[in-house]
């Protein structure tokens, strides 16, 4: 099914075409009726001259009719024959008008002239009955003729053209046209398309702008093309939506901040009370589990709160990074450690390769904070006789494991905040599905992106490349 902008494209064209074909119609139209009206303008022209002239109702007692060339003295003396043709025929541009011929409309017995031969008998019958003829005929040579016939005082004016020159000259224009109208027909085919390109062209710089407007840019407005027309308000009901949807994520990212920042604090009486109970002899074994439940409990719930109070002042735009020069070797050598012991079960071992002496100027508390979340998710995915590598080199850090990998239909949307590609299996481990979110949101204050690679039953790479303060 072709797309809509190619409908426009080929509609526009083909419209085009037709209007230009049209055009050549008509031209050649026009064309022939200019043509054959000066033709008739010249035969009228002739024989009303005729039928002016004092000599046609009484034709001079001297008259007798050349060789074919009935009612010649009607000219005067005219030029000397040549030949036996008579006179040269009067020319009209490319029409040859022939000598007129004057027909009685009854014989006189008494005149012992020839009676003059007829260009067109329908055509001396037609306007003896209705005072003008106007008809094309074949001569017996097969020429083609244009005969007009007017009704005078006692006789009928025939006046005729060869049209052979005038129709010659209709084909060599038709052919000309018909020549010229295949490439006419093609170029106005693509000036039509790129009419249409240019028609559709506000419409491409609204898919554009459209598609600049991310999550965290939605106060942009899509521009107005002007006109008011169905554009405007198509543009008009965007931007109106665009401003519901900005309202809404803002209500909602302020909802995320205030619900987490109270419920820190119900949270850290929980952890306080829970710690000082478990500090004393007197609980019996069954309370003492009870208790060490809620108290585990309570530091997950304290560490999804302080992920998501994290997350909402990132998308916020109120987490302002303090960059600083760091030592990288030490400081992923003591994040790998952090996270190696509060990874309790038996893990994979985490593989260090930094230069010594390596550096970068960046924030250390949420670099701490983006490389602890890569290293605990590899290390909750990835088998004991499996391997989790950090590695730094050229302002690029990538945390790569031999783990079960994610799915490809899944990759697309990990960094989605509490999204996990199989909620049983993330149930299982004790993930929150906000490790990555937080990660990508880190790694975008920091000015770093962060691309996943993974592979099922391969592991997966996350590499977070850095750029200069």
């Amino acid at each position: 099914m072709l797309s809509i902008t190619w409908r426009a494209r080929l509609l526009s064209g083909l419209l085009s075409s037709l209007t230009l074909i049209a055009l050549v119609l008509l031209a050649q139209s026009r064309i022939r009726a200019v043509l054959f009206g000066a033709v008739d303008d010249a035969l009228r022209k002739q024989a009303q001259g005729l039928l002016r002239d004092p000599r046609f109702a009484q034709p001079p007692q001297g008259w007798m009719p050349g060789p074919g060339m009935a009612g010649e003295p009607l000219d005067g003396p005219g030029p000397p024959r040549r030949g036996r043709g008579g006179p040269p025929p009067l020319q009209f541009g490319t029409t040859t008008l022939l000598r007129p011929r004057r027909i009685p409309l009854e014989r006189d017995p008494s005149d012992d002239r020839p009676e003059p031969s007829r260009w067109s008998s329908a055509g001396f019958e037609a306007a003896k009955l209705h005072g003008e003829d106007l008809r094309d005929e074949l001569a017996p040579d097969g020429s083609h003729r244009r005969i007009l016939s007017l009704r005078g005082p006692g006789a009928v004016i025939q006046a005729a053209s060869q049209l052979d020159g005038t129709e010659g000259a209709l084909r060599e224009i038709q052919a000309a046209l018909y020549r010229l109208l295949l490439p006419l027909a093609l170029g106005s085919f693509v000036l039509g398309a790129l009419l249409t390109e240019l028609v559709l062209a506000p419409v491409r710089r609204l898919a554009r702008a459209a598609a600049s407007i991310a999550p965290e840019n939605l106060a942009a407005r899509l521009p107005a093309p002007g006109g008011r027309d169905a554009f405007d308000g198509l543009v008009g009901a965007l931007n109106a939506m665009l401003a519901r949807l900005d309202d809404a994520f803002v209500r909602q990212k302020r909802f995320t901040a205030d619900a987490s920042h109270e419920l820190r604090t119900p949270l850290s009486v929980i952890k306080a009370t829970t710690s000082f109970l478990l500090e004393g002899d007197t609980l019996s074994e069954s309370q003492r589990r009870a208790l060490s439940r809620a108290d585990a409990t309570a530091d997950r719930a304290n560490q999804l709160v302080t992920d998501l109070l994290l997350l909402a002042r990132t998308e916020n735009g109120t987490l302002t990074p303090r960059p600083e020069t760091v030592a990288l070797d030490s400081l992923l050598r003591e994040i790998a450690a952090d996270a190696e012991a509060t990874y309790l079960a038996p893990h994979a071992p985490v593989v260090l390769i930094v230069r010594d002496g390596a550096a970068l100027a960046t924030d250390p508390e949420l670099l701490r904070r983006l490389v602890g979340n890569l290293l605990s998710n590899a290390l909750r995915h990835t088998p004991t006789n499996g391997e989790v590598t950090l590695r730094f080199s050229e302002n690029t850090l990538t945390v790569a494991d031999t783990g079960e990998g994610i799915p490809g239909e899944a990759l697309a949307r990990i960094g989605e905040p509490f999204f996990r590609p199989d909620d049983a299996r993330a149930r299982t481990h004790g993930g929150a599905g906000l490790g990555l979110a937080l990660c990508k949101e880190i790694a975008r204050s920091l000015g770093a992106t962060l691309e996943i690679q993974s592979e099922i039953e391969r592991g997966t790479a996350v590499t977070v490349r850095f750029r200069e303060f």
